[in-house]
């Protein structure tokens, strides 16, 4: 018998004998266990159309969504959030006007462009923006592009986005990025690019909402997160804290603070608090919105409440922040629709909502 041969025969020898004992046997187990149930709920507490390979091609779950975020509510560009933003933006901090004058000479929405340049620049710090007065990630024939004037590279970025959108057609926040950050670039082995789309719209949320290209509702619930990831599904799953199977009783949507939450029908508040000496403690901050026909939605886990019970709100007006109060494994907003009465019977959440249109 050759050495090769004898190797073999002996790890057989050592395998079977192992495998078939009492001690191989609870060791196989053991192995088995730290394996496979970690992976199981993974994938079911994910949800069954969650991609573990690719989560960023969750974003387009089901959401349709024209711009990939919402309009203002009132169509018009929100002057408190867009000066408090601004102000805190490092080199942009004063430049609001040059933004608006500049997207309303080439015809394009000025938070669109403002939202781009703050995801561009780290919120005006980077060097880019710093030393070479380029707001845009704008490339010429050797390399980024320098100005002589910070307005003067705000103006050539409003010239190339009325380029991309106006000629091109790249209207929604979507086409812009497979040209702006093209997913799966030679130059860019990291992928950071997959996450172009879903942090410009974020900083369209922080602004207020987009003023052109952006999405309305027919009538039906709106998503309360635009450009939504579903993180886990309502029904049966895996408990993520107990690791025990549990029913989940409503929609775990993908944010993270301080994005805004909006209210996904209109209605009355009915409940604003954090229920502290209460079962619902483990929801953290809490608001409840009753709408017609005695149909209620509920927004869990915020990290902050914007509106009061009582008042009325209508549809994608903001009422809170995405957060992680309560019983939270991390920053998410979980979503609800209650029948026949408040923290009445919990329903999928998902058949409701659908039908969106573009404005």
């Amino acid at each position: 018998m050759n050495p090769k041969e004898a190797v073999k025969t002996i790890g057989s020898i050592l395998v079977t004998k192992l495998l078939f004992s009492p001690l191989g046997l609870v060791a196989a187990g053991i192995v088995l266990l730290l394996i496979v149930v970690p992976v199981f709920m993974s994938m079911a507490s994910k949800g069954e159309n969650f991609n573990l390979d690719d989560p960023d091609s969750n974003l387009s779950a089901f959401s349709g969504a024209a711009g990939g975020a919402y309009c203002a509510p009132d169509g018009e560009l929100n002057e408190t959030l867009w000066n408090e933003q601004l102000a805190s933006a490092g080199v942009f901090s004063g430049m609001g006007d040059v933004f608006r004058e500049v997207a309303a000479e080439r015809g394009i929405d000025p938070v669109l462009m403002a939202a781009i340049a703050l995801h561009e620049t780290a919120r005006g710090t980077s060097s880019a923006v710093v030393n070479k007065n380029n707001p845009g990630g704008l490339m010429g024939a050797d390399g980024l592009m320098v100005f002589d004037s910070l307005e003067a590279g705000i103006a050539s970025m409003g010239l190339t986005l009325h380029n991309r959108i106006i000629k091109d057609g790249l209207v929604t926040i979507a086409d812009l990025g497979s040209v702006y950050a093209p997913i799966g670039a030679g130059n860019d082995p990291t992928n950071l690019n997959a996450h172009w789309v879903p942090n410009v719209t974020k900083v369209v949320s922080s602004l207020g909402g987009l003023t052109i290209n952006c999405t309305t509702s027919t009538g039906e619930f709106a998503q309360p997160v635009p450009n939504v990831t579903v993180n886990s599904n309502y029904g049966v799953r895996i408990d993520p804290f107990m690791g025990a199977i549990s029913n989940h009783a409503g929609v775990d949507f993908a944010c993270s603070q301080p994005d805004l939450i909006y209210s996904a029908k209109e209605g009355r508040v009915v409940f604003a608090e954090y229920p502290v000496n209460s079962s619902l403690n483990t929801y953290g901050n809490v608001v409840v919105i009753e709408h017609e026909n005695k149909l209620f939605s509920l927004y869990a886990h915020l990290s902050q409440i914007d509106v009061e019970v009582g008042q009325e709100v209508s549809q994608l007006e903001p009422i809170g922040q995405c957060g992680t109060t309560g019983r939270s494994t991390g920053d998410h907003l979980h979503f609800e629709i209650h029948t026949g009465s408040l923290f009445g019977s919990r329903v999928n959440p998902m058949p409701y909502l659908e039908g969106e249109a573009e404005e």
